[in-house]
Parts: C-alpha cells; sequence; structure tokens
C-alpha cells in the first residue's frame, strides 16, 4: 500500500515530540488501520469516496493510532487540526495571489457555492439548507455532513473539528472584500455549519 501522505505528515508532527520508534510504530500501525477502513467500506460509493478513503479514514486510522501510543485525545486531535492548517495554506495563499487581479473579488461568493455543492455533493452525503440573506452575501447550511457521521460511527467524533477548521484558512483571509462569516459547525457541537461570504463593495 502506498503510503499515505495525510498519515505521514501528521506523524511528522507529533514525530518533533516523541522518540522515533514510536512514531515509526504510529506511522506503520495507522497505515495498516486504514488498510481495513478502506477493505471493510470498499462499498462506499465514488462520490463518498473522494471523502472518506483521501481524508476521514486516514484522519481516523492516525489518530487511533496515536492513541494506541498514549498520545492524548487532544493532543492527537491537534496534530491532525495542524496538519489540515499546514495543507490548507498553500491552496489559500493561491487563492489571494489570483484575486489580486481588479475585480475577479466580486465573482468568489457565488463560486463558492457552485464549488462547494459540487466537491460537497448531496451524493456524498451531505445535505444543505438555504436561509434568506441580502444581495451582497452568499450563504448556506450543511445540516448534515458524513465528516461527523463517518468519524461518530467509529466513536471519535472529536475528530470532526480538524476537518471543520480548515475552512477559515482557506476562506478567512482571501481579499479585504471579502468577509468569512462562519460562527459554528456540527464538529463543534452546532446543529449546522454555516457558511457566509459577505462581499463589502
Amino acid at each position: 500500500m502506498k503510503e499515505n501522505a495525510l498519515i505521514k505528515r501528521t506523524v511528522r508532527i507529533i514525530g518533533a515530540e516523541i522518540d522515533k520508534d514510536k512514531a515509526e510504530r504510529i506511522n506503520k500501525s495507522a497505515h495498516l488501520r486504514l488498510r481495513e477502513l478502506m477493505e471493510e467500506n470498499i462499498n462506499d460509493s465514488p462520490a463518498l469516496r473522494k471523502h472518506t478513503f483521501s481524508r476521514i479514514y486516514p484522519g481516523t486510522a492516525v489518530y487511533e493510532a496515536m492513541l494506541s501510543e498514549e498520545i492524548p485525545s487532544e493532543k492527537a486531535v491537534w496534530c491532525l487540526r495542524d496538519y489540515y492548517q499546514q495543507y490548507c495554506k498553500i491552496p489559500a495563499a493561491a487563492i489571494r495571489t489570483i484575486l489580486k487581479i481588479p475585480g475577479l473579488y466580486r465573482k468568489v461568493p457565488s463560486l463558492l457555492l457552485k464549488t462547494s455543492l459540487r466537491g460537497f455533493s448531496e451524493a456524498s452525503g451531505f445535505v444543505y439548507r438555504f436561509p434568506e440573506h441580502s444581495a451582497n452575501e452568499t450563504c448556506f447550511d450543511i445540516v448534515r455532513c458524513p465528516y461527523y457521521e463517518t468519524c461518530c460511527r467509529y466513536g471519535h467524533p472529536e475528530i470532526t473539528k480538524a476537518f471543520c477548521d480548515s475552512d477559515d484558512v482557506s476562506y478567512g483571509d482571501m481579499h479585504p472584500k471579502l468577509i468569512w462569516g462562519r460562527t459554528q459547525t456540527i464538529g463543534h457541537g452546532a446543529d449546522c455549519c454555516n457558511f457566509k461570504l459577505t462581499l463589502m463593495d
């Protein structure tokens, strides 16, 4: 099985604080667990696999491996979150660069919804709600999330927040005239993930 980047880089984060042998055990154990998760969920739909096989199952596997080596739960969640914070900084920087093109930022609110519906589709288990909003805002809520549901199924709802918080890095500082207004997520205990992007023009 090819080495998984999420597992490898998360182990690298925790590896700075533990001995080399323990880090190697976590890496090996996580890859073995990932193989098990993929095999027992072989019937995941193609749309769902884009999330489970690339993010949720690797995250679950490395989290369980860290716990097995007596890494405290809060620390293990932090390592996963830190991986995603680092991972999202690269595309976030590219977005900021692109949005220096005059006027392009005005298209972002409508693109946010389109890209969300495409990448986080109802076919993969996401359910949307569309609250009322003003003309200069894009607002939608995710009221059902396969990340949360899958993490709960494996007994680890606490790691969902590591996935949730990556959105703040991706969308929080795109352009001075685009205000990211999320206030809650399912992973942090709310009943929905609210997405709100306001165009200050």
